[in-house]
């Protein structure tokens, strides 16, 4: 049987009433009709602009379909007004065969069967499919067809394991046998799910658009539109495990692509301290005679902490002190928080005082929502209290930027 796209529509139509009918649960007594207006699949037909062919045509759709005692048609006026299931004993079956579709019942099994094996994996996963376990067993349909959850829950757990930086693209190579397949069909959804799950509240707090907090969370889990690069000056030797020697100069920028970080076997740091720099700009800018530098890129993603690690474990016989330069707003400081928590080194803030607040006051921004919300948590935790109560009273808050322009000679 050949039909087109909107005579299976109407069977779909017509088989999706009676599969959330009570007939269908078993709950009903009394034997029920079911039927769909015209309008649901054609929603013109009532139109009296509509092109007289095209009504004629949909008329003859449905003409079709009452010859394979498909449906029946109520007519008012020469107007068609209701369409019928034709309700025979093996009607259902032979709708389902058309349309190659399960039953509701067993299809519900099926993918309560296939989301409740997935209860052992990580939270995020747990979580997903719990909801839509919820949801199937509310007889709603799943968020996502079967194969779309099966990808889904592919991709949350390679991001979400211990695996090396991949790109995007070889991301969707990996799991999905299809370069592309990731960024048409996967990432928003895959990142939205990530987002909601509250793992990266802290990073993404104060992010306001969508494809900046969807890079941030994939970053933050070694997944990158491009290769990335760690970028760092001072006096430093770094040996790699395969011999090579790279000798880092004082104030001359260099940048290591992040792959590389493993294959360190030895970091020398000849500077008495190391210092985070929160943004670029600032980073360029900078510039001292007893400073290692390394930009951070806000909340500092996994291969830096790595690389921090590691100057932290083979320096400590040199006492090199750490120290973070960043932005004077509550953001920066859960920065630097993030930042001590997640490296277990003892960075202290570099010119994030009330002092450098006050010197540029005619710099500063005024606070905005989130900005209070912050600062009142940094008091509340007993973290930065003068600085954090100084720009709540205040209202104000300072990009780095402005000091590393005024003052680009860091002395320590």
């Amino acid at each position: 049987m050949n039909l087109n796209s909107r005579q299976k529509l109407i069977l779909e139509k017509l088989l999706h009433k009676y599969e959330s009918s009570k007939t269908y649960k078993g709950e009903n007594s009394v034997r029920q009709t079911f039927s769909i207006l015209p309008t649901d699949v054609y929603p013109k037909y009532n139109d009296d602009f509509e092109d007289v062919n095209l009504i004629e045509d949909f008329e003859k759709e449905l003409k079709n379909l009452e010859s394979e005692n498909l449906i029946s048609t109520e007519s008012r006026d020469r107007h068609i007004v209701k369409i019928i299931a034709n309700t025979t004993d093996d009607y259902w079956p032979k709708v389902r065969n058309i349309l190659g579709v399960k039953e509701r019942k067993l299809q519900q099994q099926e993918e309560l069967n296939f989301f409740r094996s997935f209860l052992s994996k990580n939270s995020v996963i747990v979580d997903f499919c719990k909801t839509q376990i919820s949801r199937i067993e509310a007889d709603k349909k799943a968020t996502y067809p079967l194969e779309e959850s099966a990808n889904i829950i592919n991709l949350l757990d390679y991001i979400l394991s211990d695996h090396p930086e991949i790109l995007e693209r070889e991301l969707s190579i990996e799991v999905l046998h299809d370069s592309k397949k990731w960024e048409k069909i996967y990432r928003t959804k895959v990142c939205k799910i990530l987002q909601e799950s509250g793992s990266f509240h802290e990073i993404i707090d104060g992010l306001e658009e969508t494809k900046e907090i969807y890079d941030t969370i994939l970053e933050n889990l070694n997944v990158y539109k491009n290769p990335s690069y760690i970028y760092f000056k001072g006096n430093a030797k770094i040996k790699f495990a395969d011999g090579r020697i790279i000798n880092v100069a004082q104030n001359k920028a260099l940048a290591l692509p992040s792959t590389e970080v493993s294959a360190i076997d030895e970091i020398d740091i000849l500077n008495k301290s190391v210092m985070t720099v929160e943004n670029l700009t600032s980073f360029n800018r900078v510039r001292g005679t007893n400073v290692f530098f390394l930009y951070l890129s806000g909340y500092h993603n996994s291969v830096k902490q790595i690389l921090l690690k590691k100057i932290f474990d083979q320096n400590q016989h040199k006492n090199v002190s750490y120290y973070h330069f960043g932005d004077i707003d509550p953001d920066g400081f859960y920065i630097l928080e993030n930042l001590r928590k997640k490296t277990g080194i003892d960075f202290k803030p570099y010119c994030m005082d009330v002092e450098n607040l006050e010197k540029y006051r005619n710099y500063a921004k005024p606070f905005e929502s989130n900005d209070f919300k912050k600062a009142e948590s940094l008091i509340a935790l007993e973290k930065y209290v003068d600085i954090a109560t100084y720009m709540l009273n205040n209202k104000v808050k300072l990009e780095q930027e402005i000091i590393s322009w005024m003052n680009p000679e860091i002395s320590i």
